[in-house]
C-alpha cells in the first residue's frame, strides 16, 4: 500500500476559521501555493473530478508553473485533502477523519483528567 505523509502547522492558540487557514497551515513554507491549492479544491467541488490528463489546462489555470503544480497536488495528496483514483482528482475524506481521530483521542484524555482518574 502506497504511503502518504506531510507536515501541516498547528497553531493551538489559534482558531482555524476557513479552508484558506488549514491551506496556509498545509504549505507553511511556500505560502504562494497556498492560494493555488484552494482555487484547485474549489474546482475539484464544482466539477466533482479532474483528470490528471488535464494537467496542463490546470496548471494554466492556476498560473503555476510544473514544479508548483506537482508539489501543491503532492501535498494536497499526502495530507489527505485530494486522491486520485482512475487517473481522477478528487476530494478525500482522509483528512477530516485523522483529524476527528486526533480529537477524539485527545478529548478521552482531557474526560479522564477532570474526573481525577489516572490511566485511560
Amino acid at each position: 500500500m502506497v504511503k502518504y505523509e506531510t507536515t501541516i502547522k498547528l497553531k493551538a492558540r489559534e482558531r482555524v476559521p476557513d479552508l484558506r487557514t488549514i491551506l496556509e497551515n498545509l504549505f507553511y513554507r511556500k505560502p504562494e501555493l497556498s492560494r493555488k491549492a484552494e482555487k484547485f479544491i474549489y474546482a475539484l467541488i464544482e466539477r466533482k473530478h479532474i483528470p490528471d490528463a488535464e494537467w496542463a489546462t490546470m496548471q494554466k489555470s492556476l498560473d503555476a508553473t510544473h514544479q508548483e503544480y506537482y508539489t501543491m497536488l503532492s501535498k494536497l495528496r499526502d495530507a489527505g485533502l485530494i486522491t486520485k483514483t482512475g487517473g481522477e482528482w478528487s476530494m478525500s475524506e482522509q483528512f477530516g477523519n485523522r483529524c476527528q481521530e486526533m480529537a477524539d483521542i485527545w478529548q478521552a484524555f482531557i474526560t479522564r483528567w477532570r474526573s481525577g482518574h489516572g490511566k485511560l
